[in-house]
């Protein structure tokens, strides 16, 4: 089965990893890189990480030029950071392209999989259907979303109640055991309370 080419263009796939970094308060870097302030290229950096993004409309394009990016970005990061700044380590070339891998998908894997010098994030047509498989491929540059943080700052006895219902426990019950818990109450009272006063 042949799926259909990806609907981006490499200005959609640029404007889009774009949004995705901007949103996420990674800010672009312009003016004297003459090699990241292209339409096909851009730099970023937050605080943490110093990001090159390239597009290529075909992955024949994409694997030609990738090894050139690299060395660019890299003497990007030794000229303008500090060895003693945490994202001097911390450098990410991401390589989209709207074209189907085909006969070039282990050629894009072995890009993929690459770690010298840079990490890379490759993304094809073939995994790129929507903005949201843009911010998915992009998503290990990204900090944790607050849906994430909202339930990290729930305690797991928060969460107990709801679960218990589903195996049959009433809430009311597991949430006054849980109430008792907390103020260090004997639990076996607390219930007999409850019955008592009903």
């Amino acid at each position: 089965m042949t799926l259909p080419a990806s609907t981006f263009t490499t200005t959609d796939l640029m404007a889009a990893a774009s949004k995705v970094l901007s949103d996420s308060h990674y800010r672009r870097v312009r003016g004297g890189i003459e090699d990241w302030d292209t339409t096909t290229s851009r730099l970023f950096e937050d605080e943490y990480n110093v990001v090159g993004i390239a597009v290529f409309e075909t992955c024949a394009e994409l694997l030609e030029s990738w090894p050139d990016l690299q060395g660019s970005l890299v003497n990007v990061m030794s000229h303008h950071i500090g060895r003693e700044e945490s994202k001097a380590w911390d450098g990410y070339l991401v390589l989209l392209s709207p074209g189907l891998a085909s006969t070039q998908s282990q050629a894009i894997e072995a890009v993929r999989y690459n770690t010298t010098r840079l990490r890379k994030m490759v993304a094809t047509g073939d995994d790129l259907r929507s903005a949201t498989d843009v911010e998915r491929v992009l998503g290990a540059l990204l900090p944790l979303g607050t849906e994430r943080s909202t339930v990290a700052e729930r305690s797991s006895l928060d969460l107990l109640p709801r679960l218990l219902v589903d195996h049959g426990v009433a809430e009311e019950t597991t949430r006054l055991l849980i109430e008792a818990f907390r103020e260090q109450a004997p639990l076996m009272e607390r219930l007999h309370q409850r019955g008592e006063k009903r």
